[in-house]
């Protein structure tokens, strides 16, 4: 009894960190929490920790893949987006009017079924092999 309301204690608490704030990967939500904000004049990251441990940086940039670039307008407009570069045949980098929305809208993008993914153009620190 006594394991069953630790674990059930353990498991609201990991909601409560991750429940609101999560990216799509492989079209599974993956939980975030934020960690700190870096501001400097050349850059604002965001960096967040997700469920799995892994920090990640955030700023104003997402990843796209569309199923043709058609879609891609319409959604540009609807978010206010612009298209930073062009990464290749139907994949994008796209810049945010505003950073603290770029989740949101990579995770509204991602469940659009012309959108194959999104999400947050993430910087992660280098590991060593």
């Amino acid at each position: 009894m006594k394991k069953t309301v630790i674990i059930c204690i353990l498991f609201v608490s990991v909601l409560q960190v991750f429940g609101n704030t999560y990216y799509y990967k492989n079209n599974k939500k993956v939980g975030l929490s934020l960690k700190k904000v870096v501001s400097r004049a050349t850059t604002n990251i965001d960096y967040y920790v997700n469920e799995y441990g892994i920090e990640l940086g955030i700023t104003d940039k997402l990843i796209v893949k569309t199923k043709n670039k058609k879609t891609l307008i319409i959604y540009l407009d609807e978010f206010n987006l612009s298209i930073e570069k062009e990464l290749s045949k139907d994949l994008y980098l796209l810049k945010t009017m505003d950073k603290n929305l770029t989740i949101n809208i990579a995770n509204k993008l991602n469940e659009k079924n012309t959108i194959l993914y999104a999400h947050p153009d993430f910087i992660k620190k280098r590991m060593m092999r």
